[in-house]
């Protein structure tokens, strides 16, 4: 008998777009009481390279890793491919069943050019899209939160959130009509924004010299609100004076965001004609925290002050108690039915989600909200929102 698991791994990417890439776990048939082994395939099934299909070009090696409670792994790490040389899909092998299993991946990213906070020259037809588009998105992305499995017969899904810190950003500078043909620029660029210039380059002049600069940085420094700053000097070359000189132009890394600059230099200005932003936006979440001074007691005897970081556990199918239960630092989700059997439940920091009937007799105690798709059904006792 075949069973599965699929986990779905979700990028928050650029340009607002979605990869899923689905997991299948195959559990082969229990036969003279031998259940521990089962196969996490990703559709449909893969040893060693993957291709590419529809999955972001910058996404170099797939790890995912799959502990039980003693620390082992049984995780794998899958490298894409472009040449269709490698599987279609992906999938692990001696997975335990009836284990709850932590789920976690992560992503390295493929990096073809220096793109690490440096000045460069090109020509009036090179464009800040051409820029950007000659060099490939750096970006390495993670799990969110661990995810907690319990692996057993049946189909189960696994989802997990992939998000990254790193950004980029794109900055072109150019010289305005108003400049004569005898006026330079000398661009320089303060790296790391701590006041000393590191990187300087020349365009615009006579003599052949180019007439644009330009910088890209997406490296693995380029990180969540990390930030450099240019200083732009214009020179009369005639005589080698300084007509205008402007310091502490700013730039700042979004995480999942490339942001191109496009800069005009003349007398008395540097002027920032356009702002294009490639990546979609992480949600940004706003948390408010504890009053020390209150009672974090809640109303029958939750500790609210003492909650972790809060993850998932998710039951594949319905959830039945044989005593009474306590789930601490989870949201308890429950693909079937949840039979409380005349027992306890309390889940101290967290949520329930049923997505089948809630049955009773019996009582349940949660920290936070509860949300029932079916039928609420003998009389359970609850007491949930205990510290909200």
């Amino acid at each position: 008998m075949k069973k599965v698991l699929s986990i779905l791994l979700v990028a928050v990417a650029f340009v607002g777009c979605e990869r899923e890439v689905n997991v299948d776990i195959t559990v082969p048939p229990c036969e003279d009481g031998n259940c521990e082994g089962a196969i996490i395939k990703l559709a449909p099934q893969a040893r060693g390279p993957v291709n590419r299909g529809d999955m972001y070009a910058w996404i170099d090696v797939i790890t995912v890793v799959a502990t039980d409670d003693q620390g082992v792994d049984y995780g794998n790490e899958f490298e894409l491919v472009d040449d269709n040389s490698g599987e279609d899909g992906f999938y692990l092998t001696s997975v335990p069943t009836n284990e709850i299993i932590d789920f976690d991946a992560s992503s390295t990213s493929v990096l073809n050019l220096d793109q690490g906070n440096q000045l460069n020259n090109a020509t009036d037809s090179q464009t800040i899209e051409s820029i950007a588009a000659n060099y490939s998105v750096y970006a390495e992305y993670q799990t969110e939160n661990t995810v907690s499995q319990l692996i057993n017969y049946g189909e189960n899904i696994v989802s997990l959130d992939m998000t990254t810190n790193n950004g980029r950003l794109v900055s072109r500078f150019s010289k305005a009509n108003s400049l004569q043909d005898y006026h330079s620029v000398l661009l320089e660029l303060d790296v790391d924004n701590d006041g000393s210039y590191d990187e300087s380059v020349y365009f615009g002049g006579p003599g052949g010299m180019a007439p644009v600069a330009y910088s890209v940085w997406n490296d693995a420094t380029a990180v969540s609100g990390s930030e450099r700053s240019f200083k732009c000097t214009v020179y009369d070359t005639n005589n080698g004076t300084v007509v205008y000189t402007r310091d502490n132009i700013t730039e700042t890394i979004v995480a999942s965001t490339s942001i191109s600059n496009e800069y005009v230099v003349g007398l008395d200005f540097v002027q920032l004609s356009e702002v294009e932003v490639l990546f979609s936006w992480q949600v940004w979440n706003d948390q408010t925290g504890t009053d020390e001074t209150e009672d974090t007691t809640s109303p029958n005897g939750l500790d609210c002050s003492s909650c972790g970081a809060v993850t998932d556990m998710n039951f594949p199918g319905s959830y039945s108690l044989s005593g009474d239960s306590v789930w601490e630092d989870v949201n308890l989700v429950i693909a079937g039915d949840l039979n409380l059997n005349g027992h306890t439940l309390t889940v101290t920091c967290g949520n329930v989600t049923v997505s089948g009937n809630f049955n009773g007799g019996g009582t349940l105690i949660a920290a936070g909200d509860l949300i029932v798709t079916g039928a609420t059904q003998n009389n359970p006792t609850i007491h949930v929102n205990e510290c909200l």
